[in-house]
């Protein structure tokens, strides 16, 4: 709960919170500017109490919290923006129901990882979850694929095959893509979803099913109804409850919070060590318009991870459609700590930290590239003498800076928050690299000697 005329702590608890990238919950209490929020990119991210509201309002909003991280956790679906928020509710309210349940959204937005939110959530979570997509068969398939069939009822049916409609029992049936599903096998669907029966091909006894039906699609079924191409009484039966899955660019907030968890899931999966993304590759992220949702941005960053396999992925390690036009030529500069601040007690020393550890690298990845180019990086010294007309002579490039000893990313003489985010660029480099510490004063571009001597300072062990 923030005093509001405290507006510096203020600001600098939500600047923490846009910058963990993390999925990660906040509740404010207090009356707040919504204009504030806006400023730093938060939008509808956070869950806002007026400074009256009674202690029973804030418990019923803190529950309700901490149940769509419950099902969050449970489903693995990643975000904190309100339209997820709002998805998640749905998901909670409608999973303990045995009812119908429609999902639309476009392709990619995770409509298959809600179906299975749901059926995880639900009463029949120890039963089976079977999926199938109504567009990647023909009709004849797809109806031996729902019913089943017996031996001999066709060519190649050399013995009795279950259904998902049978798989299922008990379960959740999940129907993907269903507009694409023929006219002519929806009559027979309806009455099988209605009675619980049906008769596999070629088979002349009937069997039942007791299945909870989740439908998906990323057509208009509204319109497709009123074109004759689905039926209007399967369209009624489907859409007992609604969720939408929001597109990608409708919840830019989500962008890089969903981009830092599929980075440490390539990770983990391929035993890499890529420590994050460059601001540069981040904000690329944030300006594509994600056609492909939240697929095509797990296959971007799962493709740059196993191209980097080690350090920052920059822009230039993004796929081609997503990198800036002018990756790899010239960036715009951007400062490491947010404009606008009025002291150092507002600044945070996480963010400073992540900041400085980006630009070491991407100073790194300069000097590499010019030694590539045949142009040694002199250590310092005298700078370069200039011709007659006082320019400097091209063909040597010199450090300005020696960080072999005396340098420090960071002015010891300045406030105590600025340690802090020293501290945090040591412990963070040591964690990285399991405690060792020649590794670890080599990830910060310092000697060891500089190394030791900050861990005394800073009392590290």
């Amino acid at each position: 709960m923030f005093d509001t005329r405290d507006y510096p702590r203020f600001r600098h608890v939500l600047r923490k919170f846009s910058s963990l990238n993390q999925d990660t919950d906040l509740v404010l209490v207090g009356d707040l500017d919504p204009g504030e929020l806006a400023v730093e990119g938060l939008g509808d991210a956070v869950a806002v109490l007026p400074a009256a509201a009674d202690p029973a309002e804030l418990k019923q909003t803190v529950s309700r919290v901490l149940q769509l991280r419950e099902v969050r956790a449970n489903s693995g679906i990643i975000g904190r923006s309100r339209a997820v928020r709002d998805m998640l509710g749905m998901i909670a309210h409608s999973a303990p129901l045995d009812v119908n349940v429609l999902i639309l959204g476009e392709s990619g937005t995770g409509k298959e990882m809600v179906a299975r939110a749901i059926h995880r959530n639900s009463r029949r979570r120890a039963g089976p979850f079977v999926s199938i997509n109504c567009g990647a068969m023909s009709k004849g398939v797809l109806e031996s694929e729902l019913f089943g069939h017996v031996r001999g009822a066709f060519t190649g049916a050399v013995k009795d095959h279950a259904g998902v409609f049978k798989r299922a029992d008990k379960g959740t049936l999940f129907l993907d893509e269903v507009a694409e599903m023929p006219l002519e096998m929806q009559t027979r669907f309806l009455r099988a979803l209605e009675t619980g029966e049906f008769t596999p091909v070629g088979g002349r006894t009937t069997e039942r099913s007791d299945i909870r039906l989740i439908a998906a699609t990323h057509r208009d079924l509204a319109a497709a109804v009123a074109q004759g191409r689905f039926r209007q009484d399967l369209y009624y039966r489907l859409r007992v409850v609604v969720i939408e899955t929001p597109a990608l660019r409708e919840r830019p907030e989500d962008i890089l919070v969903l981009a830092h968890a599929f980075l440490q899931a390539e990770n983990k999966r391929h035993g890499l060590h890529v420590r994050g993304l460059t601001r540069a590759a981040e904000q690329a992220l944030l300006e594509h318009d994600w056609p492909g949702n939240v697929r095509e941005l797990r296959n971007a960053i799962s493709a740059a991870v196993v191209l980097k396999q080690t350090g920052l992925i920059d822009s230039q390690d993004l796929p081609r459609d997503i990198r800036p036009r002018d990756a790899g030529t010239h960036q715009a500069g951007n400062l490491p700590v947010p404009l606008g601040v009025g002291s150092f007690q507002d600044l945070d020393p996480g963010m400073i930290a992540t900041s400085l550890l980006g630009l070491h690298q991407e100073i790194r990845e300069i000097k590499e590239m010019l030694q590539r180019a045949g142009l040694g990086v002199a250590r310092p010294g005298p700078w370069p003498a200039g011709d007659a007309s006082g320019q400097v002579v091209p063909g040597r490039v010199v450090e300005t800076f020696d960080d072999q000893g005396s340098f420090s990313p960071l002015n010891e003489e300045d406030g105590g928050d600025l340690q802090a985010a020293e501290r945090t660029l040591i412990r963070n480099a040591l964690r990285a690299t399991g405690g060792n510490r020649r590794l670890a004063a080599d990830r910060l571009g310092i000697s060891e000697r500089t190394l030791y001597r900050k861990l005394k300072r800073y009392g590290i062990s």
